[in-house]
């Protein structure tokens, strides 16, 4: 006589329900993953997940506002699901990009578009790269420190690759679904301002004068290299 082993035993037993084969799974809270620039890794709470990491990218949205230490500036909210790397596979995942790291995304999304290519289509690349620099300390001395920023690039993708394209297009065809990539905790001093003109931004940000021209030349930029609504959910 076979005795079953523990998994087939219980297998009509489920609280929290397990990730359906050949699909993608959608956690019921946003799975938010920093891009620690400090440490160049990718970061889920307190747990690194290394460094490498390559992406299928499901959604792009702009928002200005403030998240962690980062005050008042406009940010790149990108919802993803990773392909290798150490990072949690088939699960959709959200991040934040800011400032240079932003920049570069954004120049990466045009670069492509210029070669008459829908940018979600393909598999990118994010790899952090060490920089250097100088920070003054608590006391005020000006210090060398250490940091990584964000190297994006894009490749197309192989026929095998497409099933990932082929799950989260079944996933995001459920409107529920699709209303549900909202990071609620990490947006919570943050707007969305997918649908402001720059001038609209500039009033919203108000302060300095220089700062604002900044932040409306970076959502000029932003602006022109998003990803299209159409492509930017499935």
């Amino acid at each position: 006589m076979t005795t079953p082993n523990n998994k087939s035993k219980f297998s009509a037993f489920s609280v929290f329900g397990a990730k359906p084969k050949d699909a993608v799974l959608l956690p019921s809270s946003a799975m938010n993953v920093r891009n620690n620039c400090q440490s160049g890794q990718w970061t889920i709470g307190d747990r690194d997940y290394g460094s490498k990491c390559s992406m299928t990218i499901l959604k792009f949205s702009r928002f200005f506002g403030s998240l962690g230490q980062t005050s008042n500036t406009l940010w790149g909210q990108l919802w993803f699901i990773a392909e290798s790397g150490e990072l949690p596979q088939g699960v959709v995942m959200v991040t934040y990009l800011k400032n240079r790291n932003l920049d570069a995304f954004n120049n990466l999304i045009a670069e492509v578009q210029s070669k008459g290519t829908e940018p979600a289509l393909g598999v990118f690349t994010p790899e952090f790269v060490k920089q250097s620099g100088q920070k003054p300390d608590d006391s005020g001395v000006v210090k060398p420190v250490n940091y990584y920023t964000l190297k994006w690039t894009w490749s197309e993708r192989s026929d095998v690759q497409y099933a990932i394209i082929e799950q989260a297009a079944a996933l995001l065809s459920d409107p529920i679904n699709a209303s549900r990539l909202v990071d609620l905790q990490g947006t919570r001093m943050m707007q969305c301002v997918d649908n402001l003109s720059v001038e609209e931004l500039a009033a919203l940000v108000g302060g300095n004068a220089q700062d604002s021209l900044q932040l409306q030349q970076r959502l000029a930029s932003a602006t022109a290299n998003a990803l299209p609504a159409s492509a930017s959910e499935f």
